[in-house]
């Protein structure tokens, strides 16, 4: 009962839709969608059936180094691909798209080398963050940033070639590595840095496998091109330039209390926190993104060929509205004596804390989804502006925290702030899919 109900926070929600869908349809689009999002829940089962037992293991400061670890390593891993793996989907020809990845990965590798050279001052960097024990695990940094770029590039890849099936055993693999690596090193007594061994050793396992199994689709990234990496870095610069910094903003937006309110409140807090956004935001993350990653490759597609999509796209977001907010509701009403049960005492306050963003986690259930909009129709400008103003506010929630001495509020005003601009983003979203349907209407007539 506990994990079907924390699973409903975020995988039901579209677990439902995405069933409806398949009840009635029998489409391409559809198993794809369906093949991603249930291997998701697969392993947002595995990883939290083991939560009971981790939170017994290790102390909440463990936790909070571990995500003190993977707010930096995600920061550094957006800026280590500069956003080029999402080109990958857009060139009609298939060795131009694998230029794209090289480019990508040359990105990334010049990346790795700065990060290394800031191994010897991890030190100051702990001590600025006031968080001594980051210091010994800081050179992980640079094998997570590079299995992350490196997934990045390689999940873009078999998408393009709709290799869904690959996709899907590679999230559960790595799900599955990072239980059992996180239970074994608990178990050896390293319990400060197992956590974060753990998220290194699991990506590498999962890509290696992904790797070994299509070996087609790996080499099928080397094949020749005649135009030089720089003409294709150039042609689609609005990436790096527009997309990156969007996305750099947004995750630096969502690793906030990690970095700014950890020196003020500790990593006790923040492992709260952490744990919090482990229960409830990242099941919705990696549901979401599912669905966003099938929808990407599909309405690109439809664009290209002039087709409509406006009433297929409202049809399935009001049906997540349908089933989204009530069960919100429900969850919000039980979720102290769940988190109690699930986790054990002591875990109060990671309850208090998931009820503070559930208007926030509501909009991101409902939204996230369809940011795909901004790169299909060449909006990244827009939204970068909304990202700013996102920061902006998101900086001014964590100083008011901050200034009242209640780490509390920081995560009220944080959750306020998220979800008005989730909300602004949707109208966007609106009218740039109104005009679209009205200029294909208009050239249609003609």
């Amino acid at each position: 009962m506990i994990n079907k109900s924390h699973l409903s926070t975020g995988g039901a929600i579209f677990f439902s839709m995405g069933w409806n869908i398949l009840q009635k349809t029998h489409n391409e689009l559809v198993h794809n969608t369906a093949r991603l999002l249930f291997a998701n829940i697969i392993a947002q089962v595995i990883g939290l059936l083991v939560y009971p037992v981790l939170t017994r293991m290790y102390a909440p400061d463990d936790f909070g180094l571990l995500n003190l670890f993977m707010s930096i390593g995600g920061i550094l891993s957006l800026l280590a691909t500069s956003e080029y793996q999402n080109a990958v989907l857009l060139p009609s020809h298939e060795n131009e798209a694998a230029g794209v990845a090289r480019v990508a990965l040359c990105v990334l590798l010049g990346w790795l080398i700065v990060i290394t050279l800031t191994i010897p001052f991890s030190a100051s960097i702990a001590h600025l963050l006031k968080a001594p024990s980051l210091s010994a695990v800081y050179w992980l940094l640079v094998p997570y940033v590079g299995l992350t770029g490196c997934w990045a590039v390689y999940n873009a890849w078999l998408t393009r070639r709709r290799e869904y099936g690959r996709i899907s055993a590679c999230q559960l693999n790595q799900s599955a590595t990072g239980v059992l690596t996180k239970l074994l090193f608990g178990w050896l007594g390293w319990l400060r840095s197992g956590l974060v061994l753990s998220s290194v050793l699991s990506p590498f396992i999962a890509v290696s496998v992904a790797v070994c199994r299509s070996k087609e689709a790996f080499h099928g990234l080397w094949q020749s091109h005649d135009e030089p990496i720089k003409d294709i870095a150039n042609r689609y610069k609005r990436f790096p330039l527009y997309s990156m910094p969007r996305t750099l903003i947004n995750n630096l937006s969502g690793n906030l209390p990690a970095l700014l309110l950890t020196p003020y409140f500790g990593l006790n807090q923040l492992g709260f926190f952490a744990m919090a956004m482990t229960l409830a935001f990242r099941p919705i993350s990696m549901i979401t993104s599912s669905v966003h990653q099938v929808l990407f490759e599909h309405v690109a597609q439809s664009v290209r060929n002039h087709e409509s999509i406006v009433p297929w796209l409202r049809k399935q977001w009001l049906r997540a509205v349908a089933f989204v907010i009530p069960v919100m509701a429900v969850i919000t009403v039980i979720l102290p004596w769940l988190v109690n049960l699930f986790l054990g005492d002591g875990w109060e306050k990671t309850a208090a804390l998931i009820r503070y963003m559930m208007p926030w986690m509501t909009c991101v259930c409902l939204v996230a989804p369809l940011a795909f909009i901004s790169e299909v129709f060449g909006k990244q400008k827009l939204f970068l502006v909304l990202e700013i103003v996102y920061l902006v506010l998101r900086v001014a929630a964590m100083g008011i925290g901050i200034w009242v001495n209640s780490f509390e509020w920081a995560i009220i005003l944080m959750s306020v702030a998220g979800t008005v601009v989730l909300l602004a983003q949707l109208v966007c979203y609106i009218v740039i899919l109104k005009r679209y349907e009205l200029s294909r209407l208009t050239q249609a007539g003609e």
